[in-house]
């Protein structure tokens, strides 16, 4: 029984399930008018022992997802392309979410661990050596672009493309941001 509640606890916690369920609840009641929609939202609550408010004294739809949870689930999906990955894959991978984002513009090492810290992803102790280090067919993937701050590399591109289809985003991404993390 503890195990069933430690299931429910992770994927209460969980942003892409979250979504995943509010997608499932939308498609199952989007046919049918808002009383009938909040009874039967009441209804489910009440059969599965959690106490649920009246939606209508609440007035607000503050229970659906927000553009930072969109967000979350992007990041989720992305970080779902593989099962259990080295450290420094996953310092890759979180460079490689950078790389979709906003292509191919420096980053810090504070940025991909705001990102590690947000896909749930541990990094290796020194992301900046990994960086440093990394290489494809002799090819280095990133080259330094200040104290602690990488850019990728054309071999990179490549590398996140063949790797996890990743292409360059074009999202714009102000100077000062990477130089100042």
């Amino acid at each position: 029984m503890t195990s069933d509640v430690a299931g429910r606890e992770k994927n209460a916690a969980d942003p892409a399930r979250v979504m995943e369920l509010a997608q499932q609840i939308v498609k199952l009641l989007s046919c049918d008018d808002s009383e009938t929609r909040q009874r039967a939202f009441q209804t489910a609550m009440t059969a599965l022992g959690e106490s649920c408010p009246n939606l209508a004294a609440v007035g607000s739809l503050s229970f659906l997802p927000t553009a930072s949870d969109e967000n979350h689930s992007d990041l989720a999906t992305f970080f779902s392309r593989e099962g259990e990955l080295k450290f420094a894959d996953n310092a890759l991978l979180c460079a490689a979410y950078h790389y979709s984002e906003y292509g191919n513009v420096p980053f810090s090492i504070s940025e991909i661990q705001r990102i590690a810290a947000d896909a749930g992803v541990i990094l290796p102790d020194r992301p900046d050596m990994t960086f440093v280090q990394a290489t494809k067919q002799g090819r280095k993937l990133f080259q330094r672009a200040g104290r602690g701050v990488f850019k990728p590399t054309a071999t990179a591109g490549l590398m996140f493309g063949e790797r996890w289809s990743v292409k360059a985003g074009r999202k714009p991404k102000a100077a000062a941001t990477a130089m100042s993390d």
